[in-house]
């Protein structure tokens, strides 16, 4: 898709502080109140005005005769840059990780004395800069620079030339910051003082390097996966047939950082919970969905109709929606529970948490653990689908690493965050950060929200039947919930199976003891079952998608008792999206089965592709709804099972190796393996640091069987291996998606 470039001339680099007031305005006032007099303190917004400079750095200029000054300063970009590996960064400023140190060079308008000039530097950052809230941090000339402690070193001192070694707090607040250097020439009793602020912000990001960093993470190849690596891996479809989609995270993309420092500034985190990044992650994970009273970056829709902005399924990165939100100030639309997950992995990676996407399938996603997930059949057997509570085909959320030490030792690692809105009592809006350890052992009072992540995994299926008075009966429980939690493996494109992670084995005692604990804890109550004396009849729901899209749905009912049995059947599909809310009936068959003893009869449901792709929404699933029961007995059974289609067969070529900012073309090919045709096709093709190009819409129907190719031309802006996203999408089904590698070289002429 076409998105108008978000792009910042050079002429502007200096006013970047401004650029960052201008996105939001301010939100006071949506956040207190309208009228905050009284309220809290009042200042001007902002800080970084020449007339306040001394009331936020506490120095005041005195007379100029002997002044120590600055004439250029040499933020040693390049160097620092490599080293702190913020190379890739499309921000031009100087980027660093807390904790680490980093190089500076002054030249100063005469010859630097040791003996009588000394180097104060200034870091300020925040909407309200005070030494004593740490906005403000004065770092003075040390023996030794450390790791992990303000403080900076004089390296050399060479006539007018001085070069200094700075580190900063491992703990550090992360965010923008402005330099100012104050020198103090003493001649006799007198100072002489002067400042200089240079023009340009630093910003200072989390260091997973740094072992006293609290996002520390040990492995290189696991900071190189879940902090550099630009493009993933998402886990989407059904428990028994998924599929994987590409992502472009792009977190060193110009706006994935604006944006990310963006949303710190707007939230009013106060300044010194800037460096606790379990805040952090939290406000990034709560930013993303989008409200009318408190904004946000995305917003949700599962409705199928998109046709107003950009489909969720259209999407194939981050930076496009984040440079859209940029430009916008307003949620993008639209997005779903894998592209909000999505948009937070770009943020937390830009920031340089660790962060990656899990995929739950069978998820409970609005619950709270305190009573089953119900689905309701009438007296007639019929799904009573507008009472039913849904579990979401799969659902994804995010992991953030990071040391948890406001919890007890142990939880730290993987943090779970959810930034879907939850449809539950108490409204909330996002979960997390909740440790993992904490989901899997059941203390669901630790970390936030736990409970309700708790409760995707381990909420089960009740079945109800309801009669003409309204009256509910519980007969039959449903199908285990929670599982196959995927992500992407370190350093390959395989699925990692983090199940056993969040749960315990299924029937072992350890999950016995964990779900008594967890239902004391959230007052859970679950329904007796109405049983039958006699269970005589053996009911199994077999088939599924078969090749060229057809659906095949056989019902077996076997029975193993020594009389015969008369069983009332209905099977019905329907149009579902995959958080379970049905759309459209697609085909129903109701019918009566007689069964002598010790035999067996099935039910078929079958749909041709033709017959109901065109009647569901494209971002749709088929599910057939199944009821039984035996006349004889009251024996009743139900079950309710979701069909993920094959998808059509994408490939993206390209000439494997590519120069910068010249133009080079891939070859991307759609074969149609379903048995009707493809309309209104787009071809979308993305990936880091590329141009980003409009998407290519189909002239022509792509038959069945039939193969067509589009070449796309593209330019890339930064040199190095990077992956190539080409995502197709149509009427008849979407999350087409294909990859290839391509190795781009600098040009040597530029």
């Amino acid at each position: 898709m076409h998105r108008e470039k978000f792009t910042f001339t050079p002429a502007e680099k200096a006013t970047i502080s401004e650029k960052f007031a201008s996105y939001y305005g301010n939100v006071k006032s949506l956040l207190l109140g309208n009228d905050l007099t009284g309220r809290r303190q009042t200042c001007e917004e902002n800080p970084f005005s020449t007339e306040r400079e001394t009331q936020l750095t506490g120095f005041k200029r005195d007379k100029e005769e002997g002044h120590l000054k600055p004439v250029s300063v040499d933020l040693c970009r390049h160097g620092n840059r490599l080293a702190h590996r913020t190379a890739e960064y499309e921000v031009p400023n100087l980027i660093l990780r807390r904790g680490q140190i980093f190089d500076l060079h002054i030249e100063f308008q005469r010859e630097f004395v040791k003996a009588s000039d000394s180097i104060t530097l200034k870091f300020v950052t925040g909407s309200r800069p005070t030494q004593s809230r740490g906005s403000v941090v004065a770092v003075n000339q040390v023996d030794k620079v450390q790791d992990g402690v303000w403080g900076f070193q004089i390296v050399s001192a060479k006539d007018k030339s001085v070069s200094l070694r700075v580190s900063s707090d491992s703990d550090a607040i992360v965010g923008r910051y402005e330099l100012f250097i104050d020198t103090i020439h003493r001649a006799g009793e007198d100072a002489e003082k002067w400042r200089h602020k240079h023009p340009d912000d630093i910003f200072l990001i989390f260091n997973p390097w740094h072992s006293g960093d609290t996002v520390y993470l040990p492995g290189e190849p696991e900071r190189t996966e879940f902090v550099l690596n630009e493009t993933g891996r998402i886990w989407l479809g059904a428990v028994e047939k998924y599929f994987v989609r590409p992502w472009n995270y792009g977190q060193f993309e110009y706006v994935c950082l604006i944006a990310a420092i963006s949303i710190l500034d707007r939230s009013e985190l106060a300044d010194r919970a800037r460096g606790n990044p379990a805040l952090v992650t939290r406000t990034i994970c709560r930013a993303i969905n989008y409200t009318e009273s408190n904004g946000g970056v995305i917003q949700a829709s599962w409705s199928g109709k998109y046709d107003d902005a950009v489909a969720p399924f259209a999407w194939t990165g981050s930076p496009s929606i984040l440079e859209e939100f940029l430009k916008k100030r307003k949620g993008v639309k639209y997005g779903q529970c894998w592209t909000m997950a999505a948009v937070t992995t770009t943020l937390l990676r830009a920031l340089g948490i660790p962060s990656r996407c899990v995929t739950c399938y069978r998820a409970v996603h609005d619950s709270d653990y305190s009573g089953a997930v119900n689905t309701h059949w009438s007296q007639d057997l019929r799904p009573k689908t507008d009472m039913d509570d849904a579990i979401w085909n799969f659902h994804v959320w995010n992991e953030a690493w990071l040391s948890r030490f406001d919890l007890p030792e142990g939880y730290g690692g993987w943090q779970a965050l959810d930034p879907t809105p939850m449809d539950c009592s108490e409204g909330v809006v996002t979960c997390g950060p909740s440790p993992v350890m904490a989901i899997l052992k059941g203390d669901l009072y630790l970390g936030f929200e736990t409970k309700y992540l708790f409760a995707e995994l381990h909420g089960g299926r009740v079945h109800w039947q309801v009669d003409a008075d309204g009256n509910m009966e519980p007969f039959m429980g449903g199908r285990s919930v929670g599982g196959a939690i995927s992500t992407k493996c370190v350093g390959t494109i395989s699925r990692d199976d983090l199940t056993y992670k969040y749960k315990y084995l299924e029937g072992s005692k350890e999950e016995a003891q964990v779900l008594e604990k967890a239902g004391k804890l959230c007052y859970r109550k679950a329904p007796v079952l109405k049983r039958v004396a006699r269970e005589d009849v053996i009911f199994t729901l077999e088939g599924g998608p078969e090749k060229g899209g057809d659906i095949r749905a056989i019902l077996r009912a076997k029975n193993s008792g020594t009389e015969g049995r008369i069983v009332d059947v209905y099977m019905a599909a329907l149009s579902t999206f995959y958080t379970g809310v049905t759309a459209t009936e697609v085909k129903k068959v109701v019918t009566s089965l007689v069964i002598e003893p010790k035999t067996d009869t099935t039910t078929v449901l079958e749909i041709k592709c033709a017959d109901f792709i065109e009647q569901k929404p494209t971002d749709s699933h088929v599910t057939s709804y199944v009821m039984a029961k035996v006349r004889e007995t009251g024996q009743r059974y139900a079950t309710v099972q979701t069909y993920t289609l094959d998808r059509p067969h994408l490939d993206i070529k390209t000439e494997g190796r590519a120069v910068t900012g010249q133009n080079f073309t891939v070859v991307v090919r759609v074969t149609n393996t379903l048995s009707v045709p493809l309309t209104n096709g787009t071809i979308s093709v993305d990936g880091p640091g590329l141009v980003r190009a409009t998407g290519i819409k189909l002239k022509h129907p792509v038959e069945p069987g039939e193969e067509v190719r589009e070449t796309i031309t593209l330019t890339a802006r930064r040199p190095g291996v990077k992956e190539i996203i080409a995502v197709f999408y149509c009427r008849q089904i979407c999350n087409v998606a294909a990859v290839a590698e391509i190795d781009f070289v600098k040009d040597e002429k530029n």
